[in-house]
């Protein structure tokens, strides 16, 4: 945490401090930032002022846990002395930053419970959001992360070539696959990678790629024939601490080129068109005005609405990525969610439109990071055309 940087965006955007208030982990953007580990069970609140010391409010059995960030503690064991203290420590201030969302529009930092935004408000204080906060001081990769991101980002290219391989060499042979074979396959290639993930990847033909999370297992996963669409979703980091996700969504087709349907070519040529206008929107306006993902998602959105299938778009455009697969950064989103946090330096997010249907789905995903040079596509070589495997 730079202390320092914090104090001085407060100052600029004329906030009075940010707390970080949390109760057995359940603020996981107060945790991550505050790098709490082991049990913490116990309510806690970090104010980190706009001029001043930060200064730490916690349970007394639970004091170790907090003992090495900047400025000072206040130990306490009652909900009486808890409060009183409290209201103490945000005495002369007006203005205060929580993980609060108005309305609920943005529920990724809508962590805060709701009495305790009326404990704090019942001290006379206005609460604001700290999106804008986490945005630009949790969310934004350091040059070190950008690097294990562009390693992640290579190896599940690499392995998402090895797993149509696999696939066609299966089909090739005569051996049955199923699509929980693929997912399986996928995971073994993340330890021979030295990658970790935090669930299974995707592996769905024909309508169960129409589901968009779909997960195959053991017990009720469909077999994988010639004549099928594939749909291959992965995404995995490297075992690091500061380890970021590379995540990707390709489709292939079990069979040759000229097999493969007008109505999948057309279809996927949509979200290709989509995909892309979102990239240019994003590279076209990046260095010259703020930009929302909000817009990026409408930009995105409005070519598949066009093309009549708006409907069958039924996520977002795109997520934050960063040591989570969906990072605390802003979204690609103005369909789930009014995601209106600026797309800065050092956010990295997927762009990801898809078309859903009963007996078929398509989506096509790829990583896009905001760097020095503007923004860049980290996940090529982009898809194109759907991949015939013979």
């Amino acid at each position: 945490m730079n202390i320092e940087k914090m104090q001085a965006y407060l100052n600029e955007h004329e906030i009075d401090g940010w707390l970080l208030a949390d109760f057995h982990g359940r603020n996981n953007i107060a945790v991550e930032l505050l790098r709490l580990e082991g049990i913490v069970t116990r309510r806690s609140f970090y104010f980190i002022p706009a001029q001043g010391e930060p200064i730490g409010i916690v349970h007394a059995i639970e004091k170790s846990k907090f003992q090495r960030l900047p400025g000072r503690l206040i130990t306490y064991s009652s909900y009486k002395l808890l409060e009183s203290e409290l209201e103490k420590v945000l005495a002369g201030t007006k203005k205060i930053a929580m993980e609060y969302s108005p309305k609920g529009r943005l529920p990724y930092i809508g962590l805060v419970d709701a009495g305790t935004v009326e404990l704090v408000r019942g001290f006379d204080k206005e609460i604001v959001s700290s999106a804008d906060l986490v945005a630009n001081f949790q969310a934004r990769l350091s040059a070190e992360q950008m690097a294990t991101h562009r390693i992640a980002a290579n190896n599940v290219i690499e392995i998402k070539d090895k797993a149509m391989e696999f696939i066609r060499k299966s089909l090739h042979d005569g051996k049955l696959i199923t699509e929980y074979d693929v997912a399986q396959y996928i995971l073994e290639q993340f330890t021979e990678y030295d990658m970790e993930t935090d669930s299974s990847p995707i592996c769905g033909v024909d309508g169960n790629a129409g589901n968009p999370h779909y997960e195959p297992t053991k017990e009720s996963s469909a077999e994988i024939k010639m004549g099928h669409l594939i749909l291959i979703d992965l995404w995995a980091k490297l075992k690091h601490r500061d380890g970021i996700y590379g995540d990707i969504t390709w489709m292939c087709y079990a069979g040759p080129k000229e097999e493969i349907s007008n109505k999948y070519r057309d279809l996927f040529a949509i979200i290709v068109k989509a995909r892309d206008e979102a990239v240019r929107y994003v590279q076209t306006h990046i260095d010259s005005q703020p930009v929302f993902g909000s817009q990026v998602d409408d930009a995105c959105r409005k070519v598949v609405t066009d093309a009549g299938f708006g409907e069958n778009f039924t996520h977002r455009t795109g997520h934050s990525i960063t040591n989570l697969t969906h990072g605390t950064g802003p979204n690609i989103d103005n369909l789930e969610t009014e995601d209106r946090r600026k797309l800065q330096r050092g956010h990295l997010f997927s762009i990801e439109p898809g078309i859903y249907m009963h007996d078929c789905g398509f989506r096509t995903e790829i990583n896009v990071l905001i760097d020095h040079n503007g923004a860049e596509i980290t996940t090529l070589p982009l898809q194109t055309e759907i991949v015939p495997l013979f």
